[in-house]
């Protein structure tokens, strides 16, 4: 094969395209200025691609041509093992009581919110990395802890804070001479683990901030980062479940798109329907709160920059003392705030246990299976051929679903395939626990009988179900009215095993047309005392995720909770999860699954034309 010969005159066009900005390419590719500034800034200055993709999913963003600037901050935040004692800390505390100090990553903020124009984001950046001298860099900062009836947390020692200071400051002045103002942190220097709770948690906050013992080595880093302006008086929340709008003034929901809510729109919703702004499109519309779960307003942060900020080396510290004589840091109105809507979920996985020896009555009570319309949106158009022929556009769509009137599908949704699996799983999980059931209940939803059948077969039992049209969902969620469900001749026509004996308990025209949050607990609280008591054995029921708390609260004794309450739990509750209810000398209790619970991560649709 020939060598190719040595060229003398490259083309100069070439060379000079190896020195090419990121803002050069963008404005090349015909953006302007000021929106190729704002994608770059908004992105952490991490490529074209990633600014460009930011500029075709905020084209229709009200704000993409306006001067609003963003806002940034510079913490210290710890990494390695402190960080995970504290973010174990932050997870097992939210299941107290959500807190102010939630919203963020633990830190501890040198300078705080301040306002740059999009053109100087990279300068930002750059201006970080220069005052920090890597040559006198301390091996860790050592930190005592603070618990007080109203505030925990941990100070920086004195020399250190000096340290932490001078940082601030330099990178204060270094801002000053951008023409961009500042204010450095120069009082207390702290990291806040809770603050302004009850004083009935006390005790019980105390005990688990204690277990912070600083016994490992603590590394820390220096971290960047910017929000959009519009977060100010907002909680985030993060996308849960897809929704297609129907009505022109809704927002279209993507799975792990942030949505900015307004402060305290979420507890004075009497639907459910909130007003958001999408952090992926910047795009504002009404949305469906139950589609989304509460979350830390620094997730949906852009990250600018991280410098290490200690050496790495370990070094044991000894137990931290309690100070009992320092004042609380005075927190300013820039650091955390207290915003309780909502409960987010964490990542801990939940004990099994043992099959119970004693033969004692139980519910188990289970949440459906994945459904269609929540994973592929608007599916009926695009699985209905015109003379009503269902085809099966996707592996995961059903393999064939029952006859009836093809719109009904539209607030009746089957399972996807993986519903059919999950339900399947959790049938045989009860099988290996030796579960016993004695009676079935679905909820005449579609996708609440799948799931009970393909339950049933995974358990090898062959007990008809009863439909139970009391165990529907709060009927706020459903603002169209009832839906149409499939008659039980219509389901035993397509296979399904329907005791078509049962009288239900709640007929379906006895269902109101519009009922408040305590009203839907009160009438599963009714229902499953009839239940209970029309029956003998061990109870199943499947039915939706609310329904998991409605049945059980008031029978072991709890409280109705507030509307908002009924959407945050609903979050909380994932695809064919499962409740014990168990009674016993001191009436219904509820008890751990007998049987691990079921996970599994999101899936995208592969699009076979990008290999081409």
């Amino acid at each position: 094969m020939a060598t190719l010969p040595p060229r003398k005159n490259l083309t100069p066009t070439k060379i000079s395209k190896q020195h090419i900005t990121p803002l050069q390419t963008l404005l090349q590719l015909g953006f302007p200025k000021h929106r190729a500034e704002k994608a770059l800034a908004a992105t952490g200055h991490r490529g074209v691609q990633l600014a460009s993709d930011w500029l075709v999913a905020h084209v229709r963003d009200p704000t993409l041509d306006s001067d609003i600037q963003r806002e940034y901050v510079l913490y210290a935040c710890p990494t390695g093992a402190l960080a995970e004692q504290l973010m174990k800390f932050w997870a097992e505390s939210k299941e107290v009581m959500w807190n102010g100090a939630h919203n963020y990553m633990p830190h501890i903020t040198l300078v705080s919110f301040f306002k740059a124009p999009d053109e100087s984001s990279e300068e930002l950046a750059n201006a970080l990395e220069n005052i920090v001298n890597q040559d006198e860099l301390p091996d860790n900062i050592k930190l005592e802890a603070y618990i007080s009836p109203n505030y925990m947390g941990f100070f920086v020692k004195d020399t250190n804070a000096e340290w932490l200071k001078n940082i601030a400051i330099r990178y204060v002045n270094k801002l000053a001479s951008l023409g961009i103002t500042a204010e450095p942190q120069v009082k207390s220097f702290h990291l806040t683990f809770f603050y302004q709770f009850p004083c009935n948690l006390y005790q019980q906050l105390r005990l688990m901030a204690e277990k912070l013992t600083l016994t490992s080595p603590a590394n820390w880093e220096l971290r960047l980062y910017s929000r959009d302006s519009r977060l100010q008086n907002a909680c985030v929340h993060k996308v849960i479940y897809a929704h297609v709008p129907r009505e022109h003034d809704e927002l279209e929901l993507r799975v792990g798109d942030y949505i900015y809510i307004p402060e305290g729109s979420c507890n004075t919703s009497a639907d459910g329907w909130v007003e958001g702004i999408s952090w992926l499109t910047g795009i504002s519309g009404h949305l469906p709160l139950n589609h989304t779960q509460h979350t830390a307003e620094s997730d949906s942060w852009t990250l600018h920059t991280t410098i290490q900020l200690t050496h790495n080396k370990h070094k044991v510290l000894g137990k931290q003392e309690i100070p009992a004589t320092r004042k609380p840091p005075v927190l300013l109105p820039n650091d955390s705030i207290d915003t309780p809507d909502g409960i987010p979920t964490t990542n801990e996985p939940i004990e099994a246990s043992e099959a119970p020896s004693n033969p004692s009555r139980q519910i188990f009570i289970c949440r459906h299976g994945e459904r269609v319309d929540f994973t592929f949106g608007a599916w009926i158009p695009y699985c209905f051929e015109s003379n009503g022929t269902y085809v099966r556009r996707d592996l995961n769509m059903p393999k064939e679903i029952p006859a009836r009137n093809i719109q009904d599908f539209q607030n009746d949704s089957p399972l996807t395939t993986v519903g059919e699996v999950q339900a399947s799983l959790v049938g045989e999980a009860m099988k290996s626990s030796n579960i016993k059931i004695d009676v079935a209940f679905t909820s005449p939803s579609l996708r609440c009988i799948q799931t009970l059948a393909h339950i049933l077969k995974g358990l090898d039992s062959n007990i008809p179900m009863k439909i139970e049209p009391g165990l529907i969902e709060w009927l706020a969620w459903y603002p169209n009215g009832v839906p149409v469900w499939m008659t039980s001749e219509e389901l035993m026509k397509a296979g399904f095993n329907i005791d078509k004996c049962y009288n239900p308990i709640v007929k379906t025209k006895e269902l109101p047309l519009k009922e408040s949050a305590a009203q839907y607990y009160e009438r599963s609280y009714e229902l499953i005392k009839r239940i209970i008591e029309s029956t003998v054995g061990n109870i199943l029921i499947v039915a939706h995720a609310a329904s998991l708390t409605a049945c059980t609260r008031q029978l072991t004794g709890g409280r109705v909770p507030p509307a908002a309450e009924v959407t945050r739990l609903v979050q909380r509750v994932p695809y064919l999860a499962c409740l014990t209810a168990r009674e016993g000398l001191n009436g219904w209790q509820l008890h751990p699954p007998p049987f691990p619970p079921i996970t599994h991560t999101s899936n995208t649709r592969f699009d076979w034309k990008v290999l081409m």
